[in-house]
Parts: structure tokens; sequence; C-alpha cells
């Protein structure tokens, strides 16, 4: 015979939870809900980023820096 809470626990396998998955605020750490779109917390706006995306973005902003950099280089000079 079967316990209420093996009932309970079979159900909750079987439909899922009905709360909303969690996920980490990227600005204070803080335990958002993955359906929120501004941190309660810290009042930041959270955006989902594509991880492809933050590679390149930081390559050209290197490379803005260093021509930025010989140019300042090339009037002192």
């Amino acid at each position: 015979m079967r316990t209420r809470d093996e009932d309970s626990t079979d159900d909750l396998a079987r439909f899922g939870s009905d709360e909303p998955a969690e996920m980490i605020c990227p600005s204070c750490r803080g335990i958002v809900s993955e359906e929120t779109a501004k941190c309660p917390h810290c009042g930041d706006w959270i955006t989902p980023v594509d991880p492809s995306s933050t590679g390149l973005a930081r390559w050209i902003y290197l490379l803005a820096v260093i021509i930025m950099l010989l140019i300042v280089l090339r009037w002192v000079i």
C-alpha cells in the first residue's frame, strides 16, 4: 500500500513543480525567478546574454582601445 507522501512525490515527478525555476541575478547574486525582467533585490534589469556574442564584443573593444593608443602614441612622437 502506498502512502500519501509517495503519491505526492510521484505527482511532482510527473507534472513538475508549480513554482517557476530560479536563477541568480548577475549584478547582486540574489535568487530571482527566471520569468522576472527586473531584479527585486538590486533593481537591475535581467537580460538574457548570448555567450557567443560576448567574446566578439570583448575583442572589438580591445581592438578599439589598441587603435586609440596607437593614434595617441603617433601624435605624441
